[in-house]
């Protein structure tokens, strides 16, 4: 870690960033910059369309945010910048930018940072600017994890492999799918394991699979056991679904949002000889998730 001081004055100190997975490596951005002043997570969106990157799901959902952000240092506050309107402007245009519009007395940001037009900036370029206008720059290095650093790459290769256990290293906490319970076929309840249906939810998903989970709903938690894929014993070409049986839950919840954390991956998706193997597959899953989760 570096640090440019001017005035060395407390105020308002702004951590830049994506900020799209909130992972370890932008948590130590923010604490940083809770140490500097008044924290507030300046978060760049727009990315995709400013530089033709492919449409993703996002690592975490919007309404998600907020639950993440209580738990950092300072309770920081979070504003979003369109790329598309800074990246006009040149590193000093930025910088004065962050001092007129954002009150900044300090600037956080990882040692990969760059701004300025055609990203012509890094940090050794930065420090100046930011001394002559009365800003304290502070550059934070990455946060390893198992030898690695972590990045919101790492966690979408972890997501996409099934690797819940690397990806919630990465992120300092379980990955949380959110959604809305919607109605489905029944055909969980006829087996004697009802499961709630996320319907699409509202960041990335895993590769398929069954994965032991804790549920959250209504401000309650229960064990689950969480079936990701197609349901290929069901019949060919279906969309993906995302079911959960929650362990111990009596009741409806068709309409409530719901979100899961999820623990492990137990096993990948298979396709059964009948719904009698499904049953009995389905019965050791949910034992298994019950020692697991508790």
């Amino acid at each position: 870690m570096s640090e440019q001081s001017a005035s060395g004055i407390a105020g308002i100190a702004v951590a830049v960033g994506k900020f799209d997975a909130l992972h370890v490596g932008h948590r130590a951005l923010v604490a940083r910059a809770a140490q500097l002043g008044t924290p507030c997570l300046l978060r760049l969106t727009g990315l995709a369309e400013a530089f033709g990157w492919p449409a993703r799901m996002p690592l975490i959902a919007e309404d998600d945010r907020s639950r993440v952000l209580a738990d950092w240092p300072g309770n920081p506050r979070e504003i979003a910048a369109d790329i598309r309107e800074l990246r006009g402007l040149d590193a000093g245009g930025f910088v004065d930018w962050l001092v007129h519009t954002r009150h900044s007395t300090a600037l956080v940001v990882g040692a990969d940072f760059r701004c300025g037009r055609g990203r012509s900036a890094g940090v050794a370029e930065l420090a100046p600017l930011c001394l002559s206008r009365g800003m304290t720059l502070t550059v934070v290095d990455p946060i390893q994890v198992s030898g690695q650093p972590a990045s919101s790459s790492r966690v979408r290769a972890a997501l996409a492999e099934g690797d819940v256990l690397v990806a919630s290293a990465c992120l300092g906490r379980p990955h949380r799918l959110v959604g809305t319970v919607e109605r489905g076929d029944g055909r969980g309840r006829t087996i004697g394991f009802p499961t709630a249906n996320l319907g699409l939810p509202r960041c990335q998903v895993p590769g398929n699979g069954v994965y032991a989970a804790r549920a959250w709903l209504d401000g309650r938690s229960w064990p689950a056991a969480v079936n990701i894929g197609v349901l290929p014993t069901i019949g060919d070409a279906r969309a993906l679904t995302v079911e959960a049986h929650l362990i111990g839950f009596v009741g409806e919840c068709y309409g409530s949002d719901i979100g899961l954390d999820l623990l492990g991956r137990i096993r990948a998706e298979q396709r059964f000889a009948s719904l009698d193997d499904v049953r009995r597959q389905i019965a050791t899953d949910v034992a298994q998730v019950a020692s697991l989760v508790g």
